[in-house]
């Protein structure tokens, strides 16, 4: 019977191999498996690694080491030749084996090469496994290292190297810098945390029944039309305790939901940033009388991942919804809220099906997650996150651009420092903090050509100001954390003079007006123009507003010399008015490469996702390995990207 089952299955198997051969043919696309020594032989890789025998994903053999054998089999390793060649009889007979109770049991010998795997020895056995859809293929795999080059190709595949060292799977391929160390960030570990036998069985498991859930109509959506990009983008949204419990139906659902974040992930157009307010339209006589009669309103949900009591950056929000409350008036009607991260996703739920709102304002990075699941539940919903740069589909963002106002606090530093070393106190290693630590030292270096920065972070252990007064430092300043209200404490000022006697004499105070910015965010949408400047299933709109804007200011303390105040208003008055253009003169970074030309100023997103510091900084940007765990998700969601 089961030599009757082995031609039989051959049969099929010839049909789908000449039916990819066909299309490829039509398409103008190679049809044959591909040959590893046409691309990479033994004499130009980097190195060579020997990894014993592992299991082989079968859906990554995609080649032959030499071309004798390619003739044989079509791309997708099915078999072209006829029923009454010898291959066929050998073929036929292997077939049988792995029908009978012992199967194939000898392993294959391939070649590794930037994750893909060609056969050596055993290709009738990879057919044979192939036709029958085995997920994997035993076999004994030579690794051979590409050589190092800038291609973000090959920076990924270095990257996974340390990852294998790690998981020891290839079932995740990725080809953008970054993905493998955020894949291991999701899953709960430490950056250099090497998997067990149970974690490893538990992720391949899960991995499974994504690739029985998503089709090749699925995985169109993906960056690179990729499985391992299904996943990262479900474990960005999804505890990975959950994911490891779902059905194939229930992870085809949640991917389908996924489907608008990946389509705007795989297209850098659908990205953008807006670094100032749309010009709203202005209404005749006519609009202005309608309004009169039936003026538009919108009803606000704001989500507050901490109590403002507790935390000045909820605090600065706060007063900024206080504020556009009252500029607005019955044009909006706001209520507050207190989401935890646990209870974050039942929070907003509330808030849209029980109190009504239209637009949902969550105020901290950490309710991210809570928020893309609120949108693919929502998808009429209008949501606006307190982060930096994430391209998601069904929100928008917003920060603001602070590290304008640590330039003009810089030079007020770097005046009154008098060649002594500056402090710096960054808050966490994310996206727009090494542009402000760099744009206060430019500004020091502008009144201060040798000025010193030296850079500590309230993140990690320690106390920073005790740190900065043992280095000498006479001024330290610090990222703002969002509170306006410049009358109690000194500390409140975000740049001050250490006194000897252990106080602070204040300078200056970098401010965000979240209340202008949610007044002219709000104001968009009162006046219909939100829908115009981007559809949220398709694109995803971060708002990164500054002095410009009116969103970002310096206050600068009374007692401050004259020429130091006028120093001050100059500058801000040259970056409200675009005369002044950051990051566009020569900069080099602490190895002394320049990072900035005379030619090649830094655009929008350079700066944005800056991961460098400046010649003049003294200090390192800390790992996830060096944090206090407090800090640590916000590090994450907002990661830095890998150089």
């Amino acid at each position: 019977m089961s030599r009757a089952e082995a031609l039989e299955q051959y049969r099929i198997a010839q049909r789908n191999g000449m039916k990819y051969y066909n299309q490829c043919i039509s398409k103008g696309i190679y049809p044959y498996p591909r040959v590893l020594n046409d691309i990479c032989n033994e004499a130009q890789a980097a190195g060579k690694v020997e990894l014993g025998e592992i299991e082989i994903p079968s859906d990554y053999i995609i080649g032959t080491v030499a071309s004798g054998r390619k003739a044989a089999f079509a791309g997708n390793f099915m078999p072209l030749l006829s029923m009454s060649s010898e291959f066929s009889t050998k073929w036929v007979t292997l077939c049988e084996a792995h029908l009978s109770s012992t199967g194939i049991t000898d392993p294959i010998k391939c070649f590794e090469y930037m994750g893909r795997f060609y056969v050596q020895e055993g290709h009738k056995r990879v057919s044979v496994l192939k036709s029958y859809s085995a997920p994997t293929v035993r076999g004994t795999v030579t690794r051979l290292i590409p050589s190092w080059s800038d291609d973000p190709v090959v920076i990924a595949y270095y990257e996974f190297l340390r990852f294998y060292k790690l998981a020891r799977i290839y079932h995740l391929s990725f080809s953008r810098p970054g993905c493998y160390a955020r894949v291991q960030q999701l899953l709960g570990f430490e950056e250099d945390h090497v998997w067990t036998d149970e974690e490893r069985m538990e992720f391949v498991s899960m991995f499974w029944q994504f690739r029985e859930a998503c089709d090749e109509q699925l995985l169109k959506a993906a960056p690179d039309n990729s499985l391992s990009e299904v996943i990262l983008a479900c474990l960005e949204v999804y505890p990975y305790s959950d994911l490891c419990k779902l059905s194939s139906a229930e992870v085809r659902k949640l991917v389908i939901a996924l489907v608008p974040d990946m389509k705007v992930a795989a297209n850098p157009d659908a990205s953008s940033v807006s670094t100032e307010p749309e010009e709203l339209p202005e209404k005749g006589i006519v609009g202005r009388l309608l309004d009169g009669i039936t003026r538009p309103s919108v009803n606000v949900a704001f989500i507050h991942a901490t109590a403002p009591e507790t935390s000045n950056w909820t605090m600065g929000h706060e007063t900024g919804r206080k504020q556009v409350e009252e500029i607005l008036g019955t044009q909006i009607r706001v209520k507050s809220y207190v989401a935890p991260i646990a209870n974050a996703d039942e929070v907003m739920e509330a808030a849209v099906t029980q109190d009504g709102a239209q637009m949902v304002v969550a105020t901290a990075p950490t309710l991210l997650a809570a928020a893309r699941r609120l949108a693919m539940k929502h998808p009429n919903l209008k949501i606006l996150v307190c982060a930096l740069s994430v391209p998601y589909a069904g929100i928008r963002t917003y920060y603001s651009r602070i590290y304008e106002a640590k330039f003009v606090s810089g030079a007020i530093a770097g005046t009154l420092a008098k060649g002594r070393p500056i402090g710096y106190v960054a808050r966490y290693p994310i996206l727009g903090v090494p542009a402000s630590i760099n744009a206060f030292a430019m500004g020091a270096s502008m009144t201060s050509p040798d000025s010193e920065i030296l850079l500590e972070w309230s993140c990690v252990p320690g106390d920073p100001l005790v740190s900065l007064r043992d280095r000498g430092a006479c001024i330290v300043s610090a990222h703002p954390v969002g509170s306006t209200d410049l009358s109690g404490d000194v500390l409140d000022w975000s740049t001050a003079m250490l006194k000897p006697d252990g106080g602070f004499h204040p300078l200056a105070s970098d401010v965000c007006n979240w209340g202008k910015l949610y007044e002219m965010i709000f104001k968009t949408y009162l006046s219909g123009m939100w829908d115009a400047i981007g559809d949220e299933r398709d694109s995803s709109i971060n708002y990164w507003w500054g002095m410009n804007s009116g969103v970002v200011d310096v206050h600068v303390a009374n007692d401050l010399p004259t020429g130091v105040k006028q120093l001050a208003q100059i500058l801000k008055s040259g970056l409200k008015e675009n005369q002044i253009h950051l990051f566009s003169t020569v900069l080099k970074d602490q190895t002394g490469v320049e990072r900035i030309s005379e030619e090649q100023w830094l655009s929008t997103e350079e700066i944005m996702k800056m991961n460098w510091l400046a010649e003049s900084v003294v200090g390192h940007i800390p790992t996830i390995d060096e944090l206090l765990p407090m800090s640590v998700e916000t590090t994450r969601l907002l990661a830095l990207p890998v150089s």
